[in-house]
């Protein structure tokens, strides 16, 4: 039986799930190995490969039955797996949903807010962390990667641990945690979390680093300061080569002229001249900057690309007739690892460590293990 712990050592995560479809009915079927259930009175019974048990929330109760019998209704019903290894299917009928593969434990309660159910994986942090993995990046990158990628995935949740204690578990499984789609289909995926078991980065004070990443920096990766407030060390800006070429490397957005005056006019008080010609919008960025500085008007480049949903913060502006195009580079925030550059170096054979240092400064990779040893040092 897998148990939940906050500790930086911690091997099982409660991970929140499908809590963004309001499910209120969704079966319950093992894939691998056996499940006992417990409710909040014990032990209920015993699951395996070909049973199917549903769940469904009414009058603030779990109503369980199975194809042949009516269990009753509860508050709380956990799924334990019995096996050395278990995972199971779930499907949602309302809403209506796909079939969704988890490996470990489910446990399921009546959600603290909306009339829902609360659905958590209690899952081993290796499983949690290839399914992270495959979710963040799919199947198509070299191993090399993959071992980084679980490294880096495995210390933001070891970092973030405590996001969701309030609502009862540790993470929950959309971007904003780390996107988790449950059990993975790569066993290179699964080999890649399992290489790099229990390893973690840590800072110069021995602290878990925040592991930040994105799809594309456009060849110029941000320092932390220049998009969050805080001023990490190890997050710096460097020059990129290897992400230039890739998927996401350039973007285009055409905005009326009049929308792009109106917009800093009526929001950020630019000076609205009456000819288009004389109000001076071209910018251009030499490198990677904060602020937008136009009509001695500072604008902060993340406002920026929020308001008009740009793909990153990185960009010239250049006018068009009737027009401004905004010429941009990379996707996502651009702090921390490139996704597409660092694919690019594992695939002309750098090392998931020669990678990672590239993109973090001056940090270390240790074994969770020796982490507990360093802090009890201190």
């Amino acid at each position: 039986m897998l148990i939940c712990t906050s500790s930086l050592k911690a091997e099982v995560l409660n991970i929140g799930i499908l809590a963004n479809k309001k499910v209120t009915s969704f079966i319950f079927s093992p894939q691998v190995g056996s499940y006992t259930i417990y409710t909040e009175n014990g032990k209920l019974t015993e699951v395996s490969i070909e049973d199917i048990i549903q769940l469904t929330f009414s009058n603030n109760q779990i109503v369980l039955k199975s194809l042949d019998k009516d269990y009753g209704t509860f508050k709380k019903v956990k799924f334990i797996g019995t096996s050395w290894r278990n995972s199971f299917k779930i499907k949602t009928h309302q809403p209506e949903g796909k079939l969704t593969f988890y490996e470990d434990n489910l446990l399921v309660s009546i959600n603290n807010y909306y009339n829902q159910l609360s659905l958590i994986n209690n899952v081993d942090i290796d499983n949690y962390v290839a399914g992270v993995v495959e979710s963040e990046v799919g199947r198509s990158p070299p191993p090399e990667y993959f071992k980084l990628q679980a490294i880096i995935c495995r210390t933001y949740a070891l970092k973030n641990i405590d996001r969701h204690q309030a609502e009862g578990f540790s993470l929950c499984d959309q971007v904003h945690c780390q996107a988790y789609n449950g059990q993975p289909k790569s066993n290179v995926i699964k080999n890649a979390a399992i290489e790099t078991k229990n390893v973690v980065i840590v800072d110069s004070d021995i602290n878990l680093i925040t592991a930040t990443f994105y799809s594309n920096c456009g060849g110029q990766t941000a320092n932390s300061e220049d998009v969050w407030s805080q001023n990490l060390y190890y997050l710096r800006s460097v020059t990129d080569t290897f992400c230039i070429k890739e998927n996401n490397a350039i973007w285009t957005k055409k905005i009326a002229k009049t929308d792009w005056i109106n917009y800093l006019t009526n929001k950020y008080n630019f000076p609205k001249l009456e000819t288009y010609e004389e109000c001076g919008l071209d910018y251009f960025q030499c490198r990677r900057e904060q602020l937008f500085e136009n009509q001695n008007i500072k604008i902060p480049l993340i406002d920026l690309r929020k308001d008009w949903n740009l793909k990153s913060a990185l960009f010239d502006v250049i006018t068009m007739d009737d027009d401004i195009i905004l010429q941009g580079k990379g996707y996502g925030h651009g702090v921390g690892l490139c996704q597409e550059g660092a694919m690019r170096m594992a695939k002309l054979g750098y090392s998931y460590a020669e990678i990672l240092h590239f993109y973090y400064k001056n940090v270390h990779m240790i074994d969770l293990h020796a982490l507990d040893f360093f802090k009890e040092d201190f």
